[in-house]
């Protein structure tokens, strides 16, 4: 089984790199890891790189306390930082990300990286989230699901779990088709189509009901976490010993913008299930998944840096758009994302 498992990591980690990130002969990749990383797909991505004549540089370092720049401190931010910027292409493998960081916002401000952001990727998720993903058909689907999402203006979501939030989009920002690397910039894995809504408009109640991460200590959530947002900013939490946790660490940064909703993403990679690895359940299939924080700068919203960023997963929504059902109870019905649906969730050997 061990066996099995390396011959279809070695695949995954190929295709990541020749046709994904499109390395090509010469190219310098940097491949940063820590020390909760797996060392089995940091190896099979360096092997990989080197296959198809690139030169791999893999930085290892002590597991941070924290992600983004609440990692500072516990990262070589000096060493990071001047390697990044000079990079090709990086690959994030980091448990604790760098996503934000201070080499980050370096990196992607000087630097001119293909970067993609694989933070706590391990060797069975590689292979079932990109080794045996149509990609192609994986990018039309994206495509359709970004081309419906930004004709609307209007949006409300719902849930089992009692989530009820209203927002507008702004037609002037991108919908985000995550995996297509096309030059220098900052890339997600697929499986994941994202934007920033007006911030000022999101109001309602958001509620966690299947992973949050960061904090440390959540993961998999026991009972959901319920977020009271007016404005686009977060004025209560309210739910059991998890929502506790979660709203003390919001507090413990004393920064008003780690109150601020960041962006929302559709989660759609038929490989995904929900793990406790953020990476991979906000990628499960039809789950919608909001980040606080720190906002990217690729989603051209006003937010820019908060202290750091933490993502939350809702399980089975319902997503209307100016009236039409784009995602009832977790299924994409929308009528022109249902077939596609249907064709990209058909097994594959990759």
């Amino acid at each position: 089984m061990v066996e099995f498992l390396e011959f279809e990591l070695m695949k995954a980690a190929t295709k990541l790199v020749k046709e994904v990130l499109k390395v090509s002969k010469g190219e310098e990749v940097v491949i940063t890891a820590d020390t909760a990383s797996d060392w089995s797909v940091v190896k099979a991505t360096a092997k990989a790189v080197s296959i198809v004549g690139g030169k791999p540089v893999v930085v290892l370092h002590e597991t941070p306390v924290g992600v983004g720049k609440a990692a500072d401190p516990f990262i070589p931010v000096k060493s990071l930082t001047a390697v990044l910027i000079s990079a090709d292409v990086w690959i994030e493998y980091n448990r604790n990300w760098l996503l934000y960081s201070t080499p980050y916002w370096e990196a992607t401000s000087k630097g001119r990286a293909r970067y993609i952001c694989l933070v706590g990727m391990y060797a069975d998720a590689m292979v079932r989230m990109i080794g045996r993903v149509d990609t192609e058909l994986m990018y039309v689907f994206q495509r359709k699901l970004a081309e419906v999402t930004a004709r609307v203006r209007e949006m409300r979501i719902t849930s089992p779990a009692g989530m009820d939030v209203t927002f507008e989009n702004d037609p002037t920002r991108p919908v985000l088709v995550e995996g297509e690397v096309s030059g220098p910039g900052e890339y997600m894995l697929f499986g994941q189509v994202d934007w920033a809504p007006r911030e000022d408009s999101i109001n309602g109640v958001i509620v966690f009901d299947g992973s949050a991460w960061p904090p440390e200590e959540l993961g998999l959530l026991k009972s959901p976490i319920k977020l009271f947002v007016r404005d686009g900013r977060i004025y209560r939490v309210e739910g059991g010993y998890e929502a506790t946790l979660f709203e003390k660490w919001l507090k413990s940064f004393n920064d008003e913008k780690m109150f601020n909703i960041a962006h929302i993403s559709y989660g759609c990679n038929p490989g995904a299930k929900l793990t406790g690895n953020i990476l991979e359940d906000e990628r499960v299939w039809g789950a919608v998944e909001w980040g606080i924080g720190s906002q990217s700068p690729t989603f051209k919203g006003k937010l820019g840096p908060a202290a750091t960023h933490t993502d939350g997963v809702c399980l089975r929504p319902t997503v209307t758009g100016d009236g039409d059902v784009i995602i009832r109870n977790g299924e994409y019905v929308h009528p022109e994302l249902y077939e596609l649906a249907s064709k990209l969730r058909q097994p594959t050997r990759g």
